[in-house]
């Protein structure tokens, strides 16, 4: 962590990348081992927490409390470690920069007048492609990959129905957090014309114990899953050209 103002010292946003400690970034590694707080609010977070350093205070914020408790605003709790000269690691999971509010992070702190420095994590659908050698794009067939969320459904499934049409191109969709919504955006998808054969490949738990990857189609998924007992979180692959290679 690099001084910046007298005794403050900027605030580290650290990606945890898929969960796995192999997976932390040097970087990452290095920062937590000199924090003197770690402030975390996502479970993947949890399985990292063991490279702190022996002098770092390891505080889990509550996001959704139970009952009457009000939620407690994380970056105002930076904001007086900040003040008191503390070296905060404010962890986000994957990469703070994909999906996981890294920017809203940002934006808040410079509006604090509290500067900060990012420190990249590998995001889940990229381990999972290299860790089980799954084939995300196709020399000369398929030069595109898109990124998207599916814990959120309005529109009649609209972001999704156009997203569909990029498959005749060889587009590989990588879909996070989709799961309670996947039968709605696959119905969307075959309401397109997405033949149900397409293939998917799920993969779950990356990088942790009980990592898992499997191959099915847009009419076998839940089957896959079932059969196979696939705990979640998961990242569905879907594309012509996606399979799994390192099995």
């Amino acid at each position: 962590m690099k001084e910046a103002f007298g005794n403050y010292y900027p605030v580290s946003i650290v990606g945890t990348g898929p969960g796995g400690p192999d997976y932390l970034t040097v970087d990452a590694k290095r920062r937590l081992n000199e924090a003197d707080c770690i402030l975390y609010d996502c479970l993947p977070a949890v399985h990292i927490l063991a490279e702190a350093g022996p002098q770092t205070e390891v505080r889990f914020i509550d996001k959704h409390p139970e009952g009457e408790e009000e939620p407690v605003d994380l970056l105002k709790i930076v904001e007086q470690l900040y003040h008191e000269g503390k070296k905060v690691v404010r962890l986000k999971a994957g990469d703070a920069m994909m999906f996981n509010g890294g920017g809203v992070d940002c934006a808040r702190l410079k509006e604090m007048e509290i500067p900060f420095e990012m420190v990249p994590g590998l995001t889940a659908a990229a381990a999972a492609a290299s860790i089980f050698a799954i084939p995300i794009t196709e020399k000369f067939e398929s030069n595109s990959i898109v990124y998207a969320i599916g814990d959120h459904i309005e529109d009649n499934c609209a972001h999704f129905r156009d997203i569909s049409k990029l498959f005749k191109h060889g587009t590989t969709l990588a879909l996070y957090m989709a799961y309670d919504n996947l039968k709605e955006i696959f119905r969307a998808f075959e309401e397109e014309g997405v033949p149900t054969d397409m293939p998917v490949v799920i993969a779950s738990m990356i990088s942790l114990s009980h990592e898992d990857c499997a191959c099915a189609t847009l009419e076998t998924v839940f089957d896959v899953i079932n059969e196979r007992e696939m705990l979640a979180p998961f990242v569905f692959f879907i594309g012509k050209y996606v399979k799994i290679l390192s099995r």
